[in-house]
């Protein structure tokens, strides 16, 4: 039972809906396994795939990928591992294949006693080296963050103990070494179920971070109070503290707070959370979310980071479906105060034709200011189909239109890409 209330406190809203409430009452089967490997091939056509403002050429895009992944749930281990490995090669001369991998995984596992944990975490993204310019391959790096994190459970009674705990994170860039950290923490909990669907937690941690190659560093010390538990059809988490940042050039501090809540009611499933945190260039927010890296600095920064995000999944029918996302983030500089913020919506409707067709729909924008005088717009439609031909062989097109309009016009583009994808999953 205590196994899945530490699978990484970061996690806590993404894997809500999958492990919610697991520190007071396992709903879980006692054993959850699953595992796949997948093996894709795709060929897309383009009126611009070089993404030219002025020049659009006429090209195509090959991939291939191969990807795996594990899902495990016992009473001592809980594992979720998913990534996938491409090559990708262009009609265009000016285009250099690209190669990657991408992907996460989160590990718990209980360690001679159930009150000793490790927890591993890893995920790595792709992002945009110059956010005003255009995804192409020699526009794009990754970033890898690794935390190690083992917890020594110290109960004094059924209800109460303590947790002491060791943090360790590494962020790696592939193309920008001077935002490289290494972060070690040391924090103490106090924590209390105060009812069959309510625990509280009193926390303290003291972290040390520093900048590989800038010798920039910081020591960060967070206090904070927690409440997480059910209410009505859903789970919550709600969290207020204080942050205090320590370097050469002074200090910051200020209150800290995240608020989470997992709703399920008639056929949608609803989560909503608001957060702020005292972070830097380097990490963020530390949470493994496609917009994650979107903002880019030109040194390290210190940064209070606020953010809001709405996720909705409703289930029209017994075939069809619609999921939806909306978000805004606000990231202000320490040293000069300089705010820049983003946001986005998404909206997804999946239509199970037949028994081995099915088809979808997805429309986005997002909207982001690179800097003072620099906002990106992008506006992203896809529509495409999926044919079942056996158990584990699937064949799918889809069509995708992209804008990308950029304030100085040097990057603005639009695209319309057409692809065909065969996919072989065991």
């Amino acid at each position: 039972m205590k196994l899945n209330k530490y699978c990484f406190k970061l996690l806590e809203t993404s894997l809500m809906t999958l492990v919610s409430g697991v520190a007071i009452a396992n709903e879980l089967p006692a054993s959850v396994s699953d595992r796949y490997i997948s093996l894709g091939v795709e060929h897309t056509q383009s009126n611009n795939i070089s993404k030219s403002a002025n020049n659009a050429q006429s090209g195509h895009e090959q991939r291939a990928d191969l990807g795996v992944g594990y899902f495990n749930q016992t009473a001592t281990n809980f594992t979720a591992l998913d990534y996938t490995v491409y090559y990708a090669t262009y009609s265009d001369n000016e285009l250099d294949d690209k190669s990657d991998i991408s992907g996460s995984v989160n590990l718990t596992q209980e360690i001679f006693s159930k009150n000793l944990l490790l927890n591993l975490r890893h995920f790595r993204r792709s992002y945009l080296l110059d956010q005003t310019g255009v995804d192409v391959p020699d526009n794009s790096g990754s970033r890898d963050v690794f935390t190690v994190n083992p917890v020594w459970i110290i109960p004094y009674s059924r209800r109460a103990g303590f947790e002491a705990s060791y943090t360790y994170v590494a962020t790696r860039f592939s193309d920008d070494k001077e935002q490289n950290t290494n972060r070690n923490g040391l924090g103490l909990t106090w924590y209390k179920a105060l009812n069959a669907k309510t625990r509280f937690e009193l926390s303290s941690q003291v972290s040390k971070v520093e900048f590989d190659s800038s010798g920039f560093n910081y020591t960060q010390m967070n206090v904070d109070a927690s409440l997480d538990g059910k209410l009505l059809a859903g789970t919550y988490y709600a969290q207020l503290g204080y942050s205090r940042l320590t370097q050469d050039e002074g200090s910051e501090e200020g209150g800290i707070f995240k608020l989470s809540y997992t709703y399920q009611f008639n056929k949608h499933n609803l989560s909503v959370t608001a957060q702020r945190e005292l972070s830097d260039s380097s990490l963020g927010l530390g949470d493994d979310v496609s917009d994650n890296a979107e903002q880019e600095y030109d040194e390290s920064q210190v940064l209070w980071i606020d953010r809001v995000e709405l996720q909705d999944k409703f289930t029209i029918s017994e075939r069809l479906s619609n999921s939806n996302t909306l978000y805004y983030q606000q990231e202000t500089e320490i040293i000069n105060d300089t705010k820049k913020s983003r946001w986005g919506a998404f909206t997804t409707f999946n239509l199970q034709n037949t028994e081995k067709l099915s088809s979808f729909i997805s429309l986005g924008y997002s909207e982001s200011e690179v800097s003072s005088a620099l906002d990106k717009e992008v506006i992203n439609l896809t529509l495409g189909g999926r044919y079942l031909f056996r158990p584990h062989l699937s064949f799918s097109l889809r069509a995708n239109y992209e804008d990308q309009s950029i304030t100085n016009d040097v990057s603005s583009y639009d695209e319309l890409r057409y692809t065909a994808r065969v996919d072989f999953k065991y």
